[in-house]
Order: structure tokens, then sequence, then C-alpha cells
């Protein structure tokens, strides 16, 4: 850790009384620490444009990992629901005889159920379509 050197600063009063007053909210300790807190401060701001590459890449960076991050975790979980809608589609088709034509209109039916449900297909709704007398699919 580097050693403090002692020097000698000549401030207006009402600067002082501004760093004074300003302690507690700057959690510093001291003047010496108020007045090193607003150097460096003023220091980085002076200095923000040759930072500003360095930060735009880090966000950049920072951003594109949590992309990738979440493009890998939506594989996974399309992959793992592809599986079990197989497992579904072939227990179905498994335990009933559906002819091509039928099939088909209920592809064109559920193609318009999930577009005007804008994907929210609602499991008791679909009940209740089944039961229905005199259905179409």
């Amino acid at each position: 850790m580097d050693k403090r050197i002692k020097t000698g600063t000549m401030m207006y009063p009402r600067i002082i009384k501004i760093c004074d007053d300003n302690l507690d909210i700057s959690n510093a300790s001291s003047r010496n620490d108020f007045i090193e807190q607003a150097i460096q401060f003023y220091v980085g701001y002076l200095h923000k444009d040759d930072n500003i590459d360095y930060l735009n890449s880090i966000i950049d960076q920072t951003i594109n990992n949590k992309i990738d991050l979440l493009e890998e975790q939506l594989s996974t979980v399309l992959f793992k629901l592809a599986v079990e809608l197989s497992m579904l589609m072939n227990i179905v088709a498994a335990n009933n005889k559906i002819d091509s034509n039928t099939l088909n209109a209920l592809r064109k039916k559920c193609i318009n159920d999930v577009r005007s449900s804008i994907g929210k297909v609602n499991f008791e709704e679909v009940i209740k379509y089944q039961n229905q007398e005199g259905k179409e699919v």
C-alpha cells in the first residue's frame, strides 16, 4: 500500500465547508479522504473519452456472453421439449387410428389456435372442444 505524502493546500473557507458538509454522504472519514476521492473522480471524468472504447468492449463482451448462455439454455429446453413431444405423439398415434384427412384438418385447426392465442394454448379449452358434439375435427 502506498504511503501518503503530506502536502499543503490552500482553499477558500466555502470549499472547506463543502468538504465538511459532504463527508458523511461520500463515506470519507476526513477532508483528506474526501479530497482524494474528489480528485480520483475528476481525473476519471477528464479521461472518460479514453475509457469509452474499453468500456464499450467490456459491455459488448458481457452482453454477448449473456446471450450465448441464454441461447444454450433455450436450446437445451427446446431439445427436451421436442423429445417429450415426440414421445407424446408416438403414444397418441399408437392408441388412435386417425386418417390423413382428419390429421390435416386437425393440423389446420391447431395452427389457427396457436396463432390466435399467440402460442398460449389452454388445455382446458382443448378438452372442452374435444368433448363437444358436432365438432369438425
